[in-house]
């Protein structure tokens, strides 16, 4: 017996999030899992995605193709639409649920990316992830501030033209995102993971401390005039039972700003925000470690600057 529900309808979701703008990311590699609905079929389907065949015409077309794809037939791609990190089929109903039947991990498809108006920081949010991804490749990345994502991008683009290019010229950018991805982004968001930090920041994602980690690595590297490496910036991350993140790290740098008792000026600027966040800017105006400080403007926390972005990989 087949279930009397549906897979999910995709002009449902045009309507309920207002989907106005469209992005062509071309050829993709989709985890089947995340292909949830239809664009004009939804009906056809039960909730697993099985069809509701009602011809003997049908059925043979479906067993042709999955008997096609057990024997290792490749399959032309299929053509989805994607809405945040969901699929639905516009085109190649018969082989997506062939492949969820036969347990198919991934599957080649074409994805069109709809986006909503950015009347809202959700939107907003989601807006600039999108063009993250078309631009990378990259699509498990999360962030909760606007702003961070084109940070990241910059991060991306510096290790393309110091650690990828002389190797690589011919790669295109998505190759050198994935390059990155391993190499840097990896290693430290493993390390996020083996310490359990989201437990202590559970409004957070793990992309939020990897940035983190990098403006506190670039902050405590000048200071102390040698590289830091991630494994240490992010101990200063965490937060004990005596001490939260912002008073770890203003011990931290507190301890930096005064080796051997004599102060020191911090001539690429400091500032804490309210997360405890050590950011690098070009000038602080608000490090109070300072004598050429002034206070810092409630609210306002200073946002690393491509300066110090480019500086990051000098150090």
């Amino acid at each position: 017996m087949f279930s009397r529900k549906t897979i999910e309808s995709f002009s449902r979701q045009v309507s309920e999030q207002n989907l106005i703008e469209t992005i062509e990311l071309g050829l993709r590699t989709v985890e089947v899992k995340k292909i949830v609905g239809s664009v004009n079929r939804w009906q056809d389907f039960d909730a697993q995605f099985r069809f509701r065949l009602t011809s003997q015409t049908a059925v043979e077309r479906y067993s042709r193709i999955k008997r096609a794809m057990e024997e290792g037939a490749i399959m032309p791609p299929v053509k989805l639409y994607k809405v945040r990190d969901k699929y639905y089929v516009l085109d190649g109903h018969h082989r997506i649920a062939a492949a969820k039947e036969l347990g198919q991990i991934y599957v080649d498809a074409y994805v069109t990316e709809f986006l909503p108006v950015g009347d809202s920081m959700q939107h907003l949010l989601w807006r600039e992830r999108a063009q993250f991804e078309y631009r990378t490749g990259l699509a498990d990345i999360e962030f909760t501030e606007l702003g961070m994502y084109q940070e990241l991008l910059k991060q991306i683009e510096q290790f393309e033209q110091e650690d990828y290019k002389g190797y690589y010229i011919n790669d295109s950018f998505f190759h050198v995102a994935k390059q990155w991805y391993e190499d840097i982004y990896l290693p430290v968001v493993k390390e996020i993971r083996k310490e359990k930090l989201l437990d202590d920041f559970p409004n957070r994602t793990e992309a939020d401390l990897f940035l983190y980690a990098t403006h506190h690595r670039i902050a405590k590297s000048r200071l102390l005039q040698e590289e830091v490496t991630y494994r240490e910036a992010l101990a200063d991350l965490r937060p004990s039972d005596k001490k939260t993140l912002k008073e770890k790290i203003l011990e931290t740098i507190g301890s930096l700003l005064r080796l051997n008792d004599v102060p020191h000026d911090c001539p690429h600027g400091l500032i804490i925000d309210e997360d405890g966040l050590v950011r690098v800017t070009k000038d602080c105006e608000g490090c109070t470690k300072c004598n050429r400080g002034k206070e810092p403007v409630p609210g306002e926390p200073r946002i690393i600057s491509e300066e110090d972005v480019e500086g990051y990989r000098k150090i």
